[in-house]
């Protein structure tokens, strides 16, 4: 079993002098970096219209198609390719903004397109790129020492047609021309992406009113219920009639931090995990027991005032400091703790100890791809200091969204919250904690199912065994499932055991 997560995260004050802000946006960076995750010319075609959408795309088919053709790009080595089956890439520019872009890579399901679901990706941070995810979790390949890909055969996308996408604007390939377009909290999210959607059901009308899905990881617990809570609000807004049906099913979110308050109180908990690794010492212990307490009071004080920056910065950094440093001082991973504190890897520049993504920023740098992808910005933003700063400070980082969820639920919508035990940064006792307090008309029924054995067996290899991947709980349409031998990225480290659980809960099938 394991404990590991992350989250990308962090900002300062607007309301600070220019020195001071520098300074904290300094720290914060170096925070959120320390627990971050925790992601075309030729093909061109824009909408010329003042219809509020326009659509930059570029398509291709598998490269052992005899169809296989990628517009705009030069014909000879295309190892580049990321896995096979028909992809499009590009932007939508969303009405609801000035000049704001959105980018998208779009993976058909090599499964039934037809008929599967279509479902939305959502990175973490706040303010990294779901390209991250895409080329290193469940996406359709992954990125070789010498910028070749290898094909993923656990990608979401061999159940379901797939979109991972780049927002808030500023992360991976997204953009805008005017800072009026800056995002800082969920209500922006969640406008953005029902604008973005309804982008690309206007390019791809086939999915209006096709089952739909949100999932994401880490900081995701934040965006996925932020963005299916507006969706969910439209859908009962008459005079959105004119706009095309998003027929919201269910929200899926790994490692997640949607309430902070809670999830502060569990942070000591890994001192005890079911590895028995000794990371903390008694003394230790007791003082991260006395620091939640002030974490928790400046977070509830950032929930009271979040117009005042410098509280919301300070819960922030409480968080940071005082629940997840000292598991860093012991030389553990944040993100999983069964690994010591060695690997490093540059993001955003800055060295970060416990990933390594491997080639993504070369790779998405290569003029072949940027040709595919239809790319319009100098370079891939992997994590936007600029967004961590806006959501932190704004008050974002240290606001609850189970209530979010809680309405989904009491509405019929189905919710999927899944952990790998051996994250910290967004640990699965408080995940299952939060759950378990949820108030939804489904409270007592979900706290009274019996816990479970979580089995699986390897979706590709034939007449596999059957595995004992975790515990479960669940009730209605609410489940939660603790994964073991996993960390804050689920699909990299359990990615047979993730495509099941993901299949299943699209086809609403018993976990």
């Amino acid at each position: 079993m394991s404990l590991n997560e992350q989250t990308p995260l962090n900002g300062s004050a607007p309301s600070l002098h220019s020195a001071a802000r520098e300074a904290t946006r300094s720290r914060l960076v170096r925070v959120a970096l320390g627990s971050v995750l925790a992601v075309g010319l030729g093909a061109l075609i824009y909408s010329a219209s003042n219809s509020s959408v326009a659509v930059a795309v570029a398509t291709s088919k598998a490269p052992n198609s005899p169809a296989a053709v990628v517009q705009g790009v030069p014909s000879g080595d295309e190892s580049w390719r990321c896995g096979n089956g028909t992809q499009e890439a590009g932007y939508v520019k969303l009405a609801n903004k000035i000049d704001d872009h959105y980018f998208y890579w779009y993976v058909e399901s090599t499964n039934e397109p037809a008929t599967d679901p279509l479902v939305l990706w959502l990175t973490g941070g706040p303010g990294v790129s779901s390209m991250t995810a895409l080329l290193t979790e469940n996406g359709p390949c992954s990125v070789n020492e010498d910028l070749t890909t290898t094909t993923n055969p656990y990608s979401w996308s061999t159940t379901a047609n797939m979109i991972w996408l780049d927002q808030p604007t500023g992360v991976g390939f997204s953009y805008s021309t005017t800072s009026e377009d800056d995002d800082k909290d969920e209500e922006n999210v969640g406008e953005n992406i029902y604008w973005f959607l309804q982008g690309f059901l206007d390019k791809h009308p086939e999915f209006e009113g096709r089952e739909f899905y949100i999932t994401g990881e880490s900081y995701g617990g934040h965006y996925v219920p932020g963005a299916a809570h507006y969706i969910w609000k439209q859908s009962k807004n008459e005079s959105a009639i004119e706009s095309k049906r998003i027929n919201l099913q269910g929200v899926a979110i790994g490692n997640g931090l949607t309430n902070p308050i809670i999830q502060y109180e569990h942070y000591v908990d890994q001192a005890f995990n079911s590895y028995n690794i000794s990371m903390l010492n008694d003394e230790q212990i007791e003082q991260m027991r006395k620091d939640q307490i002030e974490c928790i009071e400046l977070t509830k004080q950032c929930q009271a005032d979040p117009k005042n920056g410098t509280i919301c910065v300070d819960a922030e950094g409480c968080w940071n400091f005082k629940l997840v440093a000292p598991f860093s001082a012991a030389h553990r991973n944040s993100y999983d703790l069964r690994k010591p504190c060695e690997i490093v890897d540059k993001v955003g520049g800055m060295a970060v100890c416990g990933f390594s993504f491997g080639p993504i920023q070369e790779y998405l740098d290569l003029e072949p791809v940027r040709k595919f992808l239809n790319v319009e910005v100098p370079t891939w933003t992997q994590v936007s200091a600029e967004v961590m700063q806006a959501f932190v400070s704004s008050g974002d980082f240290s606001f609850s969204y189970e209530s979010y969820v809680a309405d989904l639920l009491n509405d019929g919508l189905r919710v999927l919250i899944y952990a790998g035990d051996a994250d910290l940064v967004c640990n699965w006792t408080g995940n299952q904690a939060w759950t378990k307090s949820l108030e939804w008309k489904g409270k007592d029924g979900f706290n009274a199912a019996e816990e479970r054995a979580f089995t699986t067996h390897d979706p590709v290899i034939q007449d596999a065994p059957a595995v004992h991947a975790g515990t479960l709980r669940s009730f209605e349409n609410f489940s939660f499932l603790r994964i073991f031998e996993a960390g804050h990225m689920v699909p990299t480290d359990q990615p047979a055991v993730s495509l099941e659980m993901i299949a299943k809960f699209f086809k609403n099938e018993a976990l």
